[in-house]
């Protein structure tokens, strides 16, 4: 299995927590400072363990990086080692515009700064798994056209995971959430009432772009709606989705107050028809997880 240690500053940390992340799940074995080394322990004996230990040194360029001090004695100590092993070590991989060290400047390097996930498939590239491999939680829409990966899991953990997030939202504003069922796929609806005013938040992953789109339409139930009603463009993320339906609760909070109804969740789905369950005990657990998009602990 391959294994690399990953050089960087600290104000690019977000961005190699989560290129680290995404290594560890195509199988890479990942030395991330934040992960490897406890309190107390020899910050300096550690990372020379580390880079010791593994078989690459993947370098986070930024100009921040080139003018950190941590990071210069780290590619000093690789470049030694790449030069002892006679062999490739250093990985440059480009995070922002910066000007290039000379000792890389003939090195290929992974490009991050435009496209994420051309850069990520050009790393994984180097420790030889194929790009059908490099398939994650963030980039299957790149994949939604090849026949040699099953982006489509992918898909249904995305909305699982943007369910239980918008239904969490929900339950912190006292509105009522209703996944759609099978004849308006990949939908939710969101809805509450005050004394003086209603509202709906229908979204929806379309199918042919796999955006998530919106409609203020009313509507209880998104399984009433048709694709058609949905015109307004959201994002292509979980994130995009919970942004937007924020701001709607909030400005509605703000204008009407707290909605007056108790809130209701409806979130379980429908078998597929390859799903079967075989007792009592096994449908009441998988009507409870299996069959229903929501995956958090705020439903009983």
């Amino acid at each position: 299995m391959p294994s690399i240690f990953l050089s960087h500053t600290s104000i690019d940390k977000p961005f190699v927590e989560k290129l680290a992340r995404d290594l560890k799940r195509i199988g890479v074995n990942v030395w991330f400072d934040k992960w490897e080394i406890r309190i107390g322990e020899s910050i300096t004996w550690k990372i020379e363990e580390g880079i010791r230990e593994n078989e690459y040194l993947g370098l986070v360029l930024s100009p921040e990086a080139l003018n950190s001090e941590w990071v210069k004695s780290e590619i000093g100590a690789a470049w030694v080692k790449q030069m002892q092993l006679k062999k490739v070590f250093v990985l440059p991989i480009y995070y922002r515009d910066c000007d290039i060290p000379l000792f890389l400047a003939d090195r290929k390097f992974a490009d991050f700064r435009i496209d994420y996930e051309n850069g990520f498939n050009e790393l994984a590239s180097i420790f030889g798994i194929e790009e059908t491999e490099a398939i994650t939680q963030d980039n299957w829409r790149k994949f939604s056209n090849s026949r040699k990966v099953n982006w489509k899991e992918f898909r249904i953990r995305e909305f699982e995971t943007l369910v239980t997030t918008l239904v969490d939202r929900a339950i912190e504003y006292n509105w009522s959430s209703w996944v759609g069922g099978t004849a308006n796929e990949f939908s939710i609806t969101l809805s509450a009432r005050t004394d003086n005013e209603r509202k709906s938040i229908s979204i929806k992953l379309i199918p042919k772009t796999n955006a998530y789109m919106a409609t203020y339409k009313d509507a209880y139930n998104p399984n009433h709606l048709k694709t058609s009603d949905f015109d307004k463009y959201v994002g292509n993320s979980v994130n995009a989705c919970d942004e937007f339906v924020w701001r709607e609760m909030e400005e509605f909070q703000n204008k009407y107050g707290l909605p007056i109804d108790e809130a209701k969740q409806f979130t379980h789905r429908f078998s597929r028809g390859n799903e079967s369950v075989e007792t009592a005990i096994e449908l009441a657990v998988q009507v409870r997880n299996k069959f229903n998009w929501y995956k958090g602990d705020k439903l009983l």
